[in-house]
């Protein structure tokens, strides 16, 4: 693995770990910011792009399940919101 893979499996560890903490303060009926993973998804993608193509595949495909994970994450967060009588916007997938 290269360097900039490397760092790009760190990046990825790192916020793994960080929606998994999301899910642990939902879980303690605590909320959970997710606007600074998403920005640092982008950083990661953008990285990812214009990385050498060893081991881009593997990368782009746990960049992928870590979307999905972020996604999954903020339904949860919208869902207890509602819950607790909040409204929430829909989300456009821009962001803002």
């Amino acid at each position: 693995m290269n360097a900039t893979a490397h760092d790009l499996q760190i990046r990825l560890d790192a916020v793994r770990r960080r929606i998994q903490f999301g899910r642990e303060a939902l879980a303690a009926g605590e909320d959970a910011d997710l606007s600074a993973l998403s920005g640092e998804v982008q950083d990661v993608s953008e990285v990812l792009r214009t990385a050498p193509q060893t081991d881009r595949e593997t990368l782009i495909r746990e960049l992928e399940a870590i979307i999905i994970d972020m996604n999954s994450l903020q339904q949860e967060l919208s869902a207890r919101h509602g819950a607790m009588g909040g409204e929430t916007a829909p989300d456009d997938g821009a962001d803002d």
